[in-house]
């Protein structure tokens, strides 16, 4: 068996068992109860309760204004083949959560010719039970996202294994703990994707970013919480999403709740850690209840450049 399909192999396994009991495994923390049930409940009565009061609509309203936000991330060891390289992120896209939300990601998507897209985890709503309703809607997508080198998945932790087949006979390039390489005229980047960690970790998570790759290298992970494993292993671009910056947040910004055991204060936008950067996006859709207060539905489009050595 190669060592692709083994690590495939145990990656299944550990999906399988931690998704059929329906039990989260934690960094630091070993195997967990569930509460999703509980917390859906209550974000049930809080929808309610903003419907009567009259905050709903705007929280929809809110939700629905998906910003296309741009920038620039500068690297000294990045390939001079590399210099201008672009790379569309998407994050927790929910597509179920609201009707035909995928026609409102393609227009704000529209005429953008990028090089790579990476989408970071969770498809749909819930974190059990039925997926194929997001298939449809990812299909969409895929046909209005002009991406040259493809696009990169991984899972998060509303997402199943039983998603993977289906998305990647669509065209969906899913990595889960393994790396890839993208080369341009002989020099090259590498990439990793790893399964989600809030849920679904695994010692082969942490296996996959202590390989000995040289380069350049980015990892896409659902969460910001393996950050200080990339770093330690000469990450240079880690992006994730997971928190949508609060999504319910008080004035200001700040999160009601990240959902994060780990890299809490990395729970939005960019930020460094040691010698690599992260991006933590907002999320493209929502959690819970499809409303925004204080936080903003975003896609991000990186430009990578190649800085002078100092």
């Amino acid at each position: 068996m190669t060592e692709r399909k083994e690590i495939q192999k145990r990656w299944l396994a550990n999906r399988f068992d931690l998704e059929k009991t329906r039990r989260k495994k934690q960094r630091n923390r070993g195997i967990l109860p569930r509460f999703w049930k509980l917390f859906n409940n209550l974000i049930t009565i809080f929808g309610q309760f903003l419907k009567v009061i009259g905050f709903y609509e705007q929280g929809l309203k809110n939700a629905l204004d998906i910003k296309l936000n741009s920038f620039e991330l500068s690297f000294p060891n990045l390939p001079g083949n590399f210099h201008g390289y672009t790379i569309l992120h998407l994050t927790d896209l929910h597509l179920d959560i609201v009707n035909n939300l995928e026609d409102e990601i393609i227009r704000v998507l529209r005429n953008n010719h990028v090089d790579l897209c990476v989408m970071t985890g969770d498809y749909r709503r819930e974190t059990y039970g039925e997926f194929r309703q997001i298939l449809k809607p990812m299909k969409k997508l895929m046909a209005h996202i002009s991406a040259k080198d493809g696009i990169l998945l991984t899972l998060g932790n509303h997402d199943t294994y039983l998603m993977v087949k289906p998305l990647v006979k669509m065209g969906f390039n899913v990595i889960t703990n393994e790396t890839i390489r993208i080369e341009k005229k002989s020099q090259f980047i590498s990439i990793t994707g790893i399964d989600d960690v809030h849920y679904y970790y695994s010692e082969d998570a942490v296996k996959a970013l202590s390989q000995k790759i040289e380069g350049f290298k980015i990892t896409l992970i659902h969460s910001p919480e393996l950050y200080d494993v990339a770093a330690d292993n000469n990450y240079d671009l880690y992006l994730c999403g997971h928190t949508h910056a609060g999504q319910i947040c008080l004035p200001g910004g700040i999160p009601v709740i990240t959902h994060l055991s780990n890299g809490k204060k990395f729970y939005k936008g960019l930020w460094e850690y040691k010698n690599m950067k992260g991006y933590t996006g907002n999320g493209t859709g929502t959690s819970g209840i499809p409303v925004r207060y204080n936080s903003e539905s975003e896609i991000t489009l990186i430009t990578l450049k190649k800085s002078a050595i100092s």
